[in-house]
């Protein structure tokens, strides 16, 4: 079976690169990996060999908070959770927090209902929502949480649940961390060959890629060594500013990446804020599937915005906001428009929430947004203006776009191919001037699978390298300290460089920049735990290492203890402890 996927890897990448060399040079401006960001052929695919695997929506009755969109909250604080009744009148509610699947605790707790009213929301057409309005208890401790919601409509219980969803803290941190991760591409074909010459196929980014290994647990190691990494980094929230997944080598391909990338995100023990790129909102063969009804079914809204407490207020936004007809394959797989955009529906409801905001900001409260394209990166100035057919272009596009004309769609993609899409359509100078007039501080993003920072007018654009493992200098993430309501780090080293994933860039060898083992089972089963963690970066790195033991009282060897839990007949205790760069600590409790 395992040579079967070798070949059919082998197979992929050829199909893949058929065409000409120049899509596939390094040769924008920007220094994209990619500069052709679409796709081209049909393969083999994984349905053939999974036939039974369909579309399992994840969002059904709750639509806030999700997976996707979570809920951070002090204990003692209010929730509303917003549910769909699917049309029905709704009574009885019951709302629980449950242990995650990364959690060995079994109890729950129930969250007493304190009012429920008529609802709305700006993503779901429903006939039927309630806001239903809950008290996070003071005994609830310290952890993220599924949510699980049973109510009464029309003489039947129903009961829906959210993996991973709720955050309870016990209080805010002034000072606090945020991770931004970027371009996971789960499914893609170019995590196998090297990054100067991604035609290839190179054995030791071959078992990274884990490229639809039958073993779950041995495919796309490089997300999962990604995801354990943040987790051990432990940050108060994580954003992650789409191309989840490929989406690109044939028409069925969602179907089974959207599911694998909700299970690799679960691993992530931490709150996930998540909107779509390009490679996950594809039209593909123009009416077989949208990426769009796939995004809404298993992560939710498109765009949105959230609170880390009084302390900062994110805006999570679609950037790759087309008429389906521009963002549809024609005939095959390949996409003229890659580019980024953002219409008025859109840009109006981002005007409205930093202007809400406004009225009740903290004095020390960081504004952000986040996307996969940055505005600062427009077409209209990148590509040359001296090129007939750039201005024959730009002349054809305004006079009809949303959607555009064939033939206009079809020089966008032979542009594309020689100079790349960046932000490609409207809007971007009028998002960058509302972000302007409401003090934004941060703006986030993906797509070139680069690093890249720039302060402009007060504002620092970041975009990080993928995680995919095609993005340069390495694949990697880029951490966020706040402190006293300012951004204070964001480097890994200069010139203002992410995180590696793997020591020292080194996709091939495998080998993590920050890990921990554990010497016995950490499932609440041991009455001891040894833990050695190995930190292989050039920095100093504080990490937070979480053990279940059986129910009782521990001393640790090393570090602080920030949690010490019992839970029925098991025992949380969780350490933090800075751990010298390239250098190796070992974590006793007993």
């Amino acid at each position: 079976m395992n040579n079967r996927r070798n070949v059919l890897a082998a197979i992929m990448i050829a199909v893949m690169f058929i065409g000409p060399l120049s899509a596939f040079s390094a040769s924008s401006s920007l220094g994209t990996v990619d500069p052709r960001d679409g796709g081209i052929g049909n393969t083999t695919h994984f349905t053939d060999d999974a036939p039974n695997i369909s579309v399992d929506p994840k969002v059904n009755d709750i639509i806030a908070p999700l997976f996707g969109t979570p809920a951070i909250k002090e204990n003692g604080q209010t929730l509303t959770v917003k549910m769909d009744s699917q049309g029905k009148e709704a009574a009885g509610w019951s709302v629980k927090l449950k242990p995650t699947n990364h959690s060995a605790f079994t109890e729950t707790y129930d969250l007493p209902v304190e009012n429920v009213s008529a609802g709305q929301s700006h993503w779901k057409d429903a006939s039927n929502i309630y806001d239903v309005e809950v008290v996070i208890p003071k005994d609830v401790p310290e952890e993220l949480y599924d949510l699980e919601v049973s109510y009464t409509a029309n003489g039947q219980r129903k009961t829906d649940e959210q993996p991973h969803s709720v955050k309870v803290v016990k209080e805010f941190n002034k000072d606090f961390t945020f991770l931004h991760l970027t371009d996971t591409h789960v499914g893609s074909p170019r995590n196998l060959g090297s990054t100067d010459d991604p035609s290839t196929v190179n054995a030791g980014r071959l078992k990274e890629a884990g490229m639809w290994n039958p073993d779950e647990d041995k495919r796309w190691l490089y997300l999962q060594k990604a995801i354990e990494e943040v987790n051990l980094k432990n940050p108060d929230f994580v954003v992650v500013t789409g191309d989840l997944m490929f989406g690109q080598m044939n028409p069925q391909e969602y179907i089974y990446e959207y599911e694998e990338t909700y299970r690799m995100l679960q691993k992530l023990d931490v709150p996930v804020y998540l909107v779509p790129g390009n490679h996950d909102y594809y039209a593909q063969d123009a009416t077989l599937t949208d990426g769009a009804k796939y995004w809404e079914e298993y992560f939710g809204p498109q765009y949105f915005s959230f609170d880390y407490g009084p302390y900062a207020h994110f805006l999570g936004y679609n950037s790759f906001d087309w008429h389906k007809f521009d963002r549809s394959g024609n005939g095959t797989v390949s996409v003229p428009t890659w580019g980024g955009q953002i219409r008025e529906e859109q840009l109006n409801w981002v005007k409205q929430d930093l202007a809400d905001n406004a009225k009740t900001a903290h004095p020390d409260q960081i504004k952000g947004l986040f996307s996969h394209h940055n505005p600062l990166w427009q077409d209209r100035d990148i590509w040359p203006k001296d090129d007939p057919d750039v201005q024959k272009y730009w002349k054809q596009y305004d006079e009809q776009h949303n959607p555009q004309k064939l033939d206009t769609l079809i020089l966008g993609e032979k542009l594309g191919i020689d100079y790349d899409q960046q932000w490609h359509g409207e809007n971007a100078n009028e998002l960058i001037d509302v972000m302007k007039q409401n003090n934004v501080d941060l703006s986030l993003h993906g797509h070139t699978h680069i690093d890249n920072v720039t302060e402009k007018d007060g504002i620092l654009y970041t975009t990080t390298t993928s995680v995919e493992l095609s993005g340069k200098p390495w694949a990697g993430f880029r951490p966020f300290e706040v402190k006293n309501g300012e951004v204070t780090n964001y480097n890994y080293e200069e010139p203002r460089h992410s995180v590696p994933v793997y020591q020292n860039g080194d996709t091939e060898s495998g080998v993590m920049s920050l890990e921990s083992t554990y010497q016995n089972p950490n499932d609440g089963s041991a009455t001891k735990q040894t833990v050695t963690v190995v930190n292989r970066l050039k920095k100093d790195t504080t990490v937070t290492v979480p053990m279940y033991l059986v129910k009782g009282d521990y001393a640790v060897s090393e570090g602080t203890v920030k949690q010490n839990v019992t839970s029925g007949d098991k025992q949380y205790v969780e350490v933090e402890i800075t751990v010298p760069a390239n250098s190796t600590k070992k974590i006793v409790a007993n």
